[in-house]
């Protein structure tokens, strides 16, 4: 389970950081959105900065309850963190893809 939970946070982490890369500034000839309702949302009321941050303290406090808690079987939560390793993966590989057509570096340097 700590091996899920890890991949977890980890594809969150990339996830957050190429979403940074991609919304941080206006790129010349593109037009540059976030496809999570949610996040949107949270960017546009906090900013992308501190709705990255907030995003990633919900994150972090999720696996934890999750790893600590008895209340949900180990099936379940193993099944949770494959579908959230899933899906953020593919946002990961959108973004990476979008860096790259978008002519940025992975590394946040110009």
């Amino acid at each position: 389970m700590y091996i899920l939970a890890f991949l977890t946070l980890l594809l969150s982490a990339a996830d957050h950081w190429t979403t940074y890369l991609c919304l941080r500034a206006p790129v010349a000839g593109w037009q540059v959105a976030e496809a999570n309702p949610l996040a949107d949302w949270l960017f546009g009321n906090l900013g992308l900065v501190p709705g990255l941050m907030v995003d990633s303290v919900v994150t972090v406090l999720a696996v934890a309850f999750l790893l600590t808690t008895p209340r949900i079987p180990k099936v379940a939560k193993g099944m949770f963190f494959g579908l959230v390793i899933a899906g953020t993966g593919v946002a990961v590989v959108n973004n990476l893809m979008a860096i790259r057509a978008l002519g940025l570096s992975p590394l946040g340097t110009v």
